[in-house]
Order: structure tokens, then sequence, then C-alpha cells
């Protein structure tokens, strides 16, 4: 059969035979790698086994979990993921970058890409990062359908009733906070402290509203 040419890890590769295992295809990345996924365009990736056998098309696009080095801040870094989040990527370094600053991705000859909060991010290996501390940012939210201004991201639920009832939200400090999340609301805590985005939706209800 002719080759294939598909793309592993984001390279282009050209695998001489149509018919592969998932093992062959672990294989023809360095370092090996010990699971493999089939990208696929609006569907759930689809895990190779090593056994199964799949017929190449021109144009696949797979994923390895193979060892990637990456740097953070000039630290070497090894995560084992083709995407990881934004999230995710602030864990790598310990300790963790804060949430006080941004992350960067480090483009040659190019601008470099500021990171988004939640930002799905495709790791290559050899991908150099960089932090730096943010401005101090508004976040507008709501809180019973009126808006709240919050500064930064990182709140606790405490916090977030403190901040609509400076703002004039006809609330009580001791209201009970839950946040929309699709089509249901999930009790925030006092104490809990949660990630806020602009245009999140929060409810607060006297706790004594049986309502």
């Amino acid at each position: 059969m002719a080759p294939s040419e598909v793309h592993l890890d984001g390279q282009p590769i050209v695998v001489p035979n149509r018919k592969v295992t998932g093992a062959q295809l672990c294989e023809l990345v360095e370092p090996h790698a010990e699971h493999i996924w089939l990208d696929l365009d609006d569907a759930q990736d689809h895990p190779v086994g090593a056994a199964e056998t799949l017929l190449l098309e021109e144009g696949m696009r797979f994923y390895t979990d193979r060892a990637r080095t990456i740097v953070i801040d000039e630290v070497e870094y090894q995560v084992r993921s083709a995407i990881i989040t934004e999230d995710q990527l602030r864990l790598v370094p310990q300790p963790p970058v804060p949430e006080d600053h941004g992350i960067w991705k480090d483009i040659v000859d190019e601008i470099d890409d500021r990171i988004q909060d939640g930002e799905l991010v495709r790791i290559t290996d050899g991908d150099r990062f960089f932090t730096k501390p943010l401005k101090n940012r508004e976040i507008r939210i709501t809180v019973n359908r009126q808006t709240v201004v919050l500064q930064g991201v990182r709140h606790t639920g405490q916090q977030i009733k403190d901040a609509a009832i400076a703002q004039n939200v006809a609330i009580g400090s001791g209201f009970l906070l839950s946040r929309k999340t699709e089509r249901k609301y999930k009790p925030v805590g006092d104490e809990e402290q949660i990630r806020v985005q602009a245009g999140d939706e929060f409810r607060a209800v006297d706790g004594d509203d049986n309502s």
C-alpha cells in the first residue's frame, strides 16, 4: 500500500504502511508514547488500543502522551499530554503560577500569545512560556441580575456577596450564594474560593426563604 502522511503531535509524518496498529504509531515518536488518540472533528477523540489496527487516510491527526519538555520562565519541565488547560499549565511549576500572573507563549519573530483563562493549550516539545504580573483586572458579573464589578479572578463566596452589597445589590451578608452552571445553580460557600469569569451569573437568596 502507498504511504500516508498523517499528523502526529502536530508534526507531519509519512507512514510507510497504511495499515498500522496503535503500538506501531506510538513507536513513531521519540521518546516512544504509551498511549495514542485519534483527533476527531466535532466528536470525542478516539483512544487507539495498542493492538488495534487502523487504515490510515491522508491528513489524519493523532496525539500521544509521550513526554514533552517545555520551558516556563527559563526552567525546563516535562508534561505528558499534547493538550492541557490553562489551569493545568499553571500547576506545572512548583509553586504554581499565581493567579495574579498571566502566561504567554513565546513565539519566535511574532507577537507573543497570551494564554486566556480556561484556554486549551496545544503542547509541542520545546514550547517556551513566560509569566508576568497582570494589571488589576475588572471582572463584570451579575448577582441577582445586577452588574457587579470584581477586581481579579479569585474570590470567596463571601467576598462576592460583600462586593455586591457595596455596589447596592439588595442582599444580606448571610444570604446563600450560588453560581449558574449551564441551566442549574451550584452553591458557593462563604469560605469557598472560586475563579470567576466575565459574564458569570450568581444568585443570592435569604437562607430563611423557602421559596
